[in-house]
């Protein structure tokens, strides 16, 4: 191949420099002759190779020059044979049939997804109709609406993924329904902390800190903000829970939302203590199943898990977590 028979050129010139430093000249135009024909060969041998390895890509090619021309120029002789050796392995030794193993893993089952629009109107269902852009534009419209009734995470993503949809109707729907949203508890946080700054009982201050604490969760819980503000909104409605918890509030459902906020934050000791108080103050053992199996996970205690699993024989069959549980116990 002509490339080969290139780079055994500049081979031989490289070989030309270092004979140059054996001559009976001085020193000084020794080095001198070295240097030159040395970066001669260097030069020659990163613009002969940088265009076989990255042919399209400026910024790649770039960075391959000055890596060939680098290795060669302040490696001298040994360098351009380990970048010929290289790039003959790389030809010639290393060349396998396609790898087929991964074709034949089955995806987990909460990773499946149906091809054609789904029987009913739920989130998979609505979500099928609105990607199907061979059906009627009212029934997406209709399937968009079906999503927006919704709460958490999976409502807002669906809302946020309809945005980029390239029916203009059902983009700008879609982004008005996730502003909207948002919107609704923002105005909720706004009353709640003006009724904080007004509430002149313990009992007033209780409820509005309960109501701040629900409020700052559905922000994140429904997928509203992302990041630092994420983080921050944990704070504040953990921040307001632990203020209703101090002016008296003991309510289980407050115990398990603090429970929630600590795993939201990696704090597994603090969550298991709220899940546990929950319990104490006799919350259904159901309820905080998935969140006792978290904890397990997060404690890499696998068989506590699976025995909470199992309390629940209905729970494999709860959408969400179904999946996952039907995962755990094969």
């Amino acid at each position: 191949m002509i490339w080969l028979k290139l780079t055994v050129y500049c081979l031989l010139v490289e070989l030309i420099a270092v004979l140059a430093i054996f001559g009976s000249k001085p020193e000084a135009l020794q080095l001198l002759l070295f240097l030159s024909i040395h970066g001669l060969a260097c030069l020659a041998l990163a613009v002969l190779l940088t265009p076989l390895m990255a042919e399209q890509d400026p910024v790649t090619r770039r960075r391959l020059w000055f890596f060939f021309f680098g290795i060669g120029f302040f490696i001298p002789v040994f360098g351009m044979l380990g970048i010929l050796i290289s790039l003959l392995c790389y030809k010639y030794l290393l060349k396998s049939g396609g790898r087929t193993e991964f074709s034949t893993v089955a995806l987990p089952p909460f990773m499946v997804e149906s091809g054609g629009p789904g029987p009913g109107m739920g989130e998979g269902g609505a979500w099928s109709r609105i990607k199907a852009v061979d059906i009627p534009r009212q029934l997406r419209l209709k399937a968009l609406l079906a999503i927006s009734a919704g709460s958490g995470q999976n409502a807002s993503r669906l809302l946020q993924l309809a945005s980029g949809d390239s029916d203009e109707e059902i983009r700008l729907l879609a982004f008005n329904l996730y502003d909207r949203r948002e919107k609704v508890i923002s105005n909720s946080i706004t009353q709640g902390l003006l009724a904080l700054g007004k509430a002149a009982t313990p009992d007033e201050k209780r409820d509005q800190c309960r109501n701040l604490a629900f409020s700052y969760w559905e922000m994140v819980y429904n997928d509203l903000a992302r990041d630092e503000l994420a983080d921050f909104f944990v704070n504040q409605s953990l921040s307001y829970a632990s203020q209703a918890m101090e002016l008296g509030d003991q309510d289980s459902g407050l115990l398990v939302l603090i429970g929630r906020l600590y795993l939201r934050k990696g704090e597994v000791e603090p969550a298991g203590r709220a899940i546990t108080a929950a319990l104490e103050q006799g919350i259904h053992r159901d309820k905080v199943i998935p969140y006792l199996a978290e904890l397990a996970y997060r404690r890499r205690d696998f068989a506590q898990l699976k025995d909470y699993f199992r309390t629940d024989p209905l729970l494999r069959h709860k959408p969400g977590i179904g999946p996952v549980v039907q995962f755990w116990m094969g």
